[in-house]
C-alpha cells in the first residue's frame, strides 16, 4: 500500500471516530462504514455518506431520468455542460456511472465556476470539508488542475478519498496532516479534523455539502473559525445542508443558527434547486402522490436542503 494510505489506516486502527470531532450520528454510521485490511487487501463499505459504483440498467434509465427531471435547474447554470461531461468521464474513470451523487457534484462546481466568472475569482486553494467519497473534490482537480485541496475528514472517511483520488489523479502529489507533524506543499492534504488549524493559507473557497448538519455544534464552530482566519476578500463559503436535523442523540442542527454574521456577504441564499429529491430503484419510494397512489422510484429527502454562498468576515 502507498505510505500515505498505510500510514492513514494505522491511525484508523487506533482512533477511527475521535470522540473531540464525532457526532452522535457519525458514532452511528461510522461505525457502520467498513475499513478492513488482509494479506493486502483493502475492504471499504460506506455508510452515511454516498458513493459511486457500477448499476443496473434499470439503475442508469432511472438516473437518466432524474437528470432530465432537474433540467430546469441545471438549464440555469452556463457552465453545467462542460462540468457534466467531465463529471461522466470521472465516474467512467471510478468504474462506476452517475447517480445523483454525480450531478450534484457536477451542479455544485457549475454554481461556484459561474460565480467565479461573474467577480473574476481564480481560486487556487480549497478546503472541502465533510467530502465523503471524494467525488467533487476530484472534480475540481479535472475542472482546475493547479488546484491545491485539503480534504478535512474523519480517518475512515478519508480512506475513501484517497483511494478516490488515487484512481482518479495518480499523479497528484499527496499528503497526510493529523496534527503530528509540519504541513507539506503538496497538490492534495488530507486533513484530520484536529489538525485543521495547521493549515496556514489563505482558502480561496472552502465547500460542505450534506455534512456539517450532522456535525456537533462544537464542530461546526470550529470550522467557522477556521475559515473566517483563512477568508481574504475574494475567499468564498459554499455550504449546502439540510434546513433542519436531528441527529441520533437527540441533538438538533439548524441552518439558520449556524454561526454566520450580520456582515458575512452573501451572494446565494435560499432552497437549493438541485438538491430535492432522487430516483432509487426500490419501490418503496417516499416521493409524490399522483391521484392518491405513491409514485414509485422517487425519493424526496427529509427536509429542505439549503444553499448559501458567502463570504464569511474575518
Amino acid at each position: 500500500m502507498p505510505p500515505l494510505l498505510d500510514a492513514l489506516l494505522e491511525i484508523v486502527d487506533s482512533d477511527p471516530l475521535p470522540s473531540g470531532h464525532t457526532s452522535s450520528h457519525w458514532r452511528e454510521y461510522g461505525r457502520q462504514t467498513v475499513v478492513e485490511r488482509r494479506a493486502g487487501t483493502l475492504t471499504l463499505r460506506a455508510s452515511g455518506f454516498e458513493t459511486v459504483d457500477r448499476m443496473s440498467f434499470r439503475g442508469r434509465i432511472l438516473h437518466g431520468l432524474e437528470r432530465l427531471s432537474y433540467r430546469s435547474a441545471t438549464a440555469q447554470l452556463k457552465p453545467y455542460t462542460r462540468i457534466w461531461g467531465l463529471a461522466r468521464r470521472l465516474a467512467d474513470d471510478l468504474s462506476a456511472h452517475p447517480n445523483f451523487y454525480v450531478l450534484k457534484s457536477a451542479c455544485a462546481l457549475a454554481v461556484l465556476v459561474e460565480h467565479w466568472d461573474a467577480h473574476g475569482i481564480s481560486p487556487r486553494t480549497f478546503a472541502l470539508i465533510g467530502d465523503g467519497y471524494g467525488f467533487l473534490g476530484a472534480l475540481i482537480r479535472r475542472w482546475l488542475p493547479d488546484a491545491r485541496l485539503y480534504c478535512i475528514d474523519l480517518p475512515k472517511t478519508l480512506v475513501f478519498q484517497v483511494r478516490t483520488h488515487a484512481t482518479a489523479d495518480p499523479g497528484a502529489t499527496t499528503s497526510l496532516l493529523s496534527g503530528s507533524g509540519p504541513v507539506r506543499e503538496t497538490e492534495i492534504v488530507f486533513v484530520l479534523p484536529q489538525a485543521v488549524e495547521d493549515i496556514t493559507e489563505t482558502i480561496d473557497c472552502a465547500i460542505n455539502i450534506a455534512s456539517m448538519g450532522e456535525m456537533s455544534d462544537s464542530s461546526i464552530r470550529s470550522y467557522f473559525t477556521f475559515l473566517r482566519r483563512r477568508s481574504a476578500a475574494h475567499s468564498r463559503f459554499y455550504c449546502v445542508n439540510r434546513l433542519r436535523k436531528e441527529l441520533p442523540g437527540g441533538e438538533v442542527t439548524d441552518f439558520h443558527t449556524y454561526p454566520w454574521r450580520s456582515d458575512d456577504e452573501i451572494f446565494i441564499d435560499g432552497p437549493c434547486p438541485y438538491y430535492r429529491y432522487f430516483f432509487s430503484p426500490s419501490t418503496r419510494a417516499l416521493g409524490p402522490r399522483l391521484f392518491g397512489v405513491r409514485v414509485p422510484y422517487i425519493n424526496y429527502f427529509d427536509g429542505v436542503m439549503m444553499h448559501r454562498l458567502v463570504h464569511l468576515t474575518p
